[in-house]
């Protein structure tokens, strides 16, 4: 029983849009949550995330995780057009700032969690966990 609380929750194919303009970051994430039973679309920054969502079928992505600072279009803007476009969308926001945590929830409750980078895979699969079963 320890074992199985000490491990993260795992996905069931459940699609993850992951929003980072470091590449690096993005196949860095892709890849853990791939590993981990999820599927994964990326965006390289908030304008190519809202086109990328409005291209799936509504309600077919179950998260975002998204990065608050990034060119073209930041987080916070990207996340209030996602809250326009969804208002159910679960979003967990990410910022190497943590101060950036009560601009992000400012947005409302569709953003469920914060995650100051750098994390652990097993903080980022726990979050993502929670917001899934929420």
């Amino acid at each position: 029983a320890a074992d199985e609380a000490a491990t993260p929750p795992r996905g069931q194919g459940q699609t993850i849009l992951v929003v980072d303009d470091e590449p690096s970051g993005r196949l860095v994430l892709r890849a853990t949550l791939e590993r981990a039973g999820y599927q994964v679309l990326p965006a390289s920054n908030g304008r190519e995330a809202i086109d990328v969502y409005k291209a799936q079928p509504q309600g077919s992505v179950a998260a975002v995780l998204i990065d608050m600072m990034m060119p073209v279009m930041g987080g916070l803007p990207a996340m209030h057009e996602l809250v326009k476009i969804n208002p159910g969308v679960r979003i967990i926001a990410a910022s190497g700032i943590p101060d950036n945590e009560a601009s992000a929830k400012a947005v409302g409750n569709q953003v469920r969690d914060f995650l100051v980078k750098p994390f652990s895979t097993e903080k980022l699969l726990r979050a993502l966990g929670q917001v899934l079963a929420s």
